[in-house]
């Protein structure tokens, strides 16, 4: 058999603009399978459609023009290729340039494996467009088969990235790095650098090594990205479980305030003054008030829960209405009450003081037993913008930071082998949570 040294430069160099096409297009393409897209159905499907069209055609247009060009004609594609992932992936614009480096180089890699094992294995013997377009799918479909399951786990697609500009200019630098010096004896012949006879060998090298590069950059973030997912998840575990101590503390002390209902009494006929009077009866209404939103539901955990919370809302004017048994939550640890019913009730209490229409600020939660499961159901008016997704990304700015309310929610769930499910209709946001004892 020949070696690919053999070979002459314009054959090796004559990979098929189409089958470049076809590289780039699925480098895009496979991130559809990893990562929330903007929409689906025909829209979808369409979309792909247009941009493979596109990136073809601009490929055709490029194999005519002069070797001089391809590095402009590269760059042109890059920026198709960035196109295509941004119009259709649910995508911030710094993730997306982060993913795009990753896709051009694997698109490099792709027709650079394809080209190398064509030349070596099946060009000797028979050169025709068919070996050579079925030859090509075989290859494609290993080497993205395998990008996609290594890189599937390696990509959360419930949250953005949040990805810096320190780190697009790595991975944009890395990219640019490993085309450039795999793709140097393309255009130049007399550099240190070139390797004109083995240029084959040496393309798919250097891309290989870069998109290792890449994948284990993105490896590292979502390592990174895990710890403090799992870091603020257990602060808002221990946030709620420190607001309930000191609502049991507070619940406690008021309990004795309101034996000394007594003493305000006696001051209330001794006082003759109009204004220290009404001091005093502002006093006894607030005890009263505090008293009246202690709640009794069968677990002393979640009556404290329900009781600062209860007292929340009326500060902020909203109506909440809770029809819990709590003698089911019997089994159930402390602190995952206080993570459970904590984070659903700050979240309703967020998006519910929002609502202008003070009769309009409605919280109901509810919680029952069907078959094997413990079902809690919250439900709160809100008028502000929010995914319908079983995971929505938070309404703050910042959603790298925020957020993890419904994770942690979802923790306690699977821990109990149940599960959370969330629904948007009419703006009344409802969540589901099952827990199975």
């Amino acid at each position: 058999m020949m070696l690919v040294t053999f070979f002459k430069p314009e054959i090796l160099q004559d990979t098929p603009r189409f089958f470049t096409a076809i590289a780039e297009w699925l480098a895009v393409f496979i991130y559809l399978f990893m990562f929330k897209k903007r929409y689906t159905g025909p829209r979808l499907w369409l979309s792909c459609a247009i941009a493979f069209f596109i990136i073809a055609a601009q490929q055709a247009v490029a194999g005519v023009l002069s070797i001089y060009w391809w590095i402009p004609s590269m760059i042109l594609s890059v920026a198709m290729m960035y196109i295509f992932m941004y119009v259709i992936l649910d995508i911030t614009p710094l993730d997306c340039g982060l993913f795009t480096s990753t896709a051009f180089v694997l698109a490099e890699l792709s027709a650079s494996l394809y080209r190398q094992l064509y030349v070596w294995l099946i060009a000797e013997r028979t050169d025709t467009f068919l070996a050579s377009f079925i030859f090509m799918i075989l290859i494609y479909s290993i080497v993205y088969y395998f990008f996609y399951r290594i890189q599937k786990d390696n990509i959360p697609d419930t949250v953005d990235l949040g990805t810096t500009l320190s780190e697009l200019s790595g991975a944009v630098i890395t990219a640019l790095g490993a085309f450039f010096m795999s793709n140097i004896s393309f255009v130049w012949t007399n550099t240190p650098f070139s390797a004109t006879s083995n240029m084959l060998y040496v393309r798919t090298l250097v891309d290989f090594g870069g998109l290792l590069m890449l994948i284990t950059q993105q490896d590292r973030r979502t390592q990174l990205m895990i710890k403090h997912e799992k870091d603020a998840i257990d602060q808002l575990f221990h946030k709620q479980y420190n607001q309930y101590r000191q609502t049991l503390d507070n619940s406690e002390l008021l309990r004795k305030e309101m034996h000394d209902l007594k003493h305000y009494l006696a001051a209330l006929r001794g006082e003759d003054d109009p204004v220290k009077r009404e001091e005093v009866l502002a006093d006894m209404e607030q005890a009263i008030a505090i008293q009246e939103s202690f709640m009794n539901t069968g677990n002393q955990v979640l009556d404290v829960i329900l009781t600062g919370k209860s007292l929340a809302c009326s500060k902020a004017k909203i109506t909440l209405s809770a029809m819990v048994d709590g003698s089911l939550l019997e089994g159930i640890h402390v602190k995952d009450i206080c993570s459970l019913f904590g984070n659903i009730l700050d979240n309703a209490i967020e998006a519910t003081q929002q609502v202008e229409d003070v009769d309009m600020r409605l919280i109901n939660l509810s919680m029952h037993k069907t078959n094997q499961f413990i079902v809690i159901e919250c439900e709160n008016y809100f008028t502000s913008k929010i995914s319908s997704s079983d995971m929505p990304r938070t309404t703050k700015n910042d959603t790298i930071h925020h957020g993890y309310g419904l994770k942690s929610i979802n923790q306690v769930a699977d821990k109990y082998h149940g599960g959370m499910t969330i629904s948007v209709e009419n703006n009344w946001f409802k969540i589901k949570v099952l827990l199975s004892k």
